[in-house]
């Protein structure tokens, strides 16, 4: 049976990536070059890193990317909400008395001011971002050590993202693994759950946790 829950933030606790798209593609305009929302989307689903890799070997000025950081920690948070079922799953585990985590690359105080805005916070037993110091996924580092500070039993808490890297990152440190499947993204590695909604994964949690 899952007990703990192990959450990447973009894309699979909160419903980000619209807005940080649509920041990506106004920072790009701004210095001259255009980009489909769709392409920049799937670039970004790789990373965020690769994306902006891919422009600048383009030739967009470096200043791209500040101005798009700017922007994004600038950002309403209104706009940036949690998908549906996200608090109400994080809180019946927390009931339940297993551990909600979340291991991200993104910055603390974006993923702070998300989670207080949404009365999130409290909700969380660790929040590993990209000031946490570890390894960058998909290695295992921040999952192993996550699991180790909080004494979890692997084989019960159950990691969920939507890339590859999260899920490969999830499997080495011996978790379970769901993936969030969106925008016709598919895993292209093994993983124990796919869903297309957080209510398919309320449901997994409200079974037995297993998988059939």
């Amino acid at each position: 049976m899952i007990k703990n829950l192990i959450w990447d933030f973009d894309g699979s606790l909160f419903d980000t990536y619209p807005l940080m798209v649509e920041i990506f593609q106004s920072a790009l305009v701004e210095f001259g070059h255009t980009a489909s929302r769709e392409q920049i989307l799937f670039l970004m689903k790789d990373t965020l890193g690769k994306a902006v890799e891919h422009y600048l070997e383009l030739g967009v000025g470096e200043g791209f990317y500040r101005l798009f950081l700017l922007r994004e920690e600038a950002a309403d948070p209104s706009l940036q909400p949690p998908f549906p079922y996200a608090r109400r799953i994080c809180l019946k585990v927390r009931d339940r008395g297993g551990k909600n985590l979340i291991i991200t690359h993104r910055s603390r105080s974006t993923v702070m001011k998300l989670l207080y805005h949404h009365d999130m916070a409290s909700l969380f037993s660790e929040i590993i971002t990209k000031e946490s110091g570890y390894r960058r996924k998909p290695d295992p580092e921040a999952f192993v050590a996550a699991i180790a500070s909080h004494r979890l039993i692997a084989e019960e808490t159950l990691s969920i993202g939507d890339r590859d890297l999260d899920i490969l990152a999830a499997r080495a440190a011996g978790t379970r693994t769901c993936f969030f499947s969106q925008n016709g993204f598919s895993p292209s590695i093994p993983v124990d759950l796919i869903i297309h909604g957080l209510e398919e994964l309320e449901s997994f949690m409200d079974g037995d946790g297993s998988s059939k």
